[in-house]
């Protein structure tokens, strides 16, 4: 019986998660959590911009509230949590490559800058910004940019590789955009 509910919960976990995507496109947003109390659901949602997905007078947030309740039957809060821009958000710099790009924008341009912007911040070790599609012509490509040290596998690798992938979607076709992050490893006290 257990086992049901869990499947059961996270395959409504991935239906909101992904309504969510949809409905919030414009929106800079890193993450969305979702956690299940035995009456309701509540939903945070990272973000650089509250105020977008809240909007004038929480009137966003609360249509969006609504439309949650009505297309999953659930008693569905949503929250809203700003992340401080120190902090490296891959997600966010992925969708902002992938707008750049649709945009017209030269990619090398864009990858470069966002390295530069990237690598200023002080804990962070490496950045790694891949571009894989219809880049320029009519073959498929992947071009690779990076800055500073990334590791690619082993423990630290998934603990402390922060990832991001968007796609952009120019007149010439599909172009993914995945942004990893190599955060400084954090002291750890051994006893």
């Amino acid at each position: 019986m257990k086992e049901i509910l869990f499947v059961r919960n996270g395959i409504l976990e991935q239906e909101i998660y992904d309504y969510l995507v949809e409905q919030l496109k414009d929106a800079n947003f890193e993450d969305i959590n979702i956690h299940h109390f035995p009456t309701s659901v509540r939903i945070t949602i990272h973000t650089t911009q509250p105020g977008v997905i809240i909007g004038p007078g929480g009137e966003n947030i609360e249509k969006l509230t609504n439309k949650i309740r009505e297309k999953f039957k659930i008693d569905a809060q949503l929250d809203v949590k700003r992340i401080e821009k120190e902090i490296v958000t891959p997600q966010i710099i992925a969708k902002n490559i992938a707008k750049g790009i649709e945009n017209k924008k030269n990619y090398r341009r864009l990858a470069e800058y966002y390295l530069e912007k990237i690598m200023k911040h002080e804990e962070v070790l490496g950045v790694e910004i891949i571009l894989d599609g219809l880049i320029s012509g009519s073959k498929t490509r992947k071009d690779r940019f990076y800055l500073g040290y990334m590791k690619k596998s082993g423990e630290d690798a998934e603990r402390y590789i922060k990832r991001g992938a968007a796609t952009a979607h120019p007149p010439i076709g599909a172009i993914g955009v995945k942004v990893n992050v190599y955060i400084k490893p954090k002291d750890e006290k051994k006893s």
